[in-house]
């Protein structure tokens, strides 16, 4: 199931924006103009986000997950990005912590509990240095899809 979120339309390699709330805008735009949310996501996706950061101190890079409730989501997704340059994020629960994020995967479930395991799953990936060298690596959005899609974990 997990595997089958990840939409390839919304893979982003090197993706172009100043700061986070731009990224939002851009991203949000895009969803709702493919038909994955709501119209009400991109308001939705920046409160959450300035009441509960999603920057994942993990290393060798911080990864950001941001996401926003469900009855925002249309169809579940998983939109795996790779910023050109890193942006400010805040730590989860740690809002005095900023991470330099270049790595940013946005969510979007249709029920609330679906997203335990898939965190779990994505945050043990992220902690791997060879899996994270070869997103920063990978030349075109096809390779980074399949290096997502791959991970260990996203085919259960």
């Amino acid at each position: 199931m997990k595997k089958d979120m990840i939409a390839k339309e919304l893979v982003h390699l090197d993706f172009e924006v100043k700061d986070q709330e731009e990224f939002f805008d851009k991203m949000a735009d895009e969803l709702y103009q493919l038909g994955y949310v709501r119209e009400t996501y991109k308001s939705a996706l920046k409160e959450r986000e300035a009441n509960y950061p999603t920057a994942l101190p993990v290393e060798p890079y911080p990864v950001a997950i941001p996401h926003a409730d469900a009855q925002h989501i249309i169809t579940p997704f998983i939109a795996p990005v790779r910023l050109k340059e890193p942006v400010d994020w805040c730590e989860m629960a740690n809002n005095d912590e900023v991470h330099k994020v270049r790595f940013i995967f946005v969510l979007g479930f249709m029920k609330s509990d679906e997203h335990i395991e898939l965190l779990q799953t994505l945050v043990d990936n992220f902690q791997s240095q060879e899996l994270m060298d070869q997103l920063i690596a990978a030349k075109t959005a096809d390779e980074y899809y399949d290096l997502v899609c791959n991970m260990p974990g996203m085919d259960s």
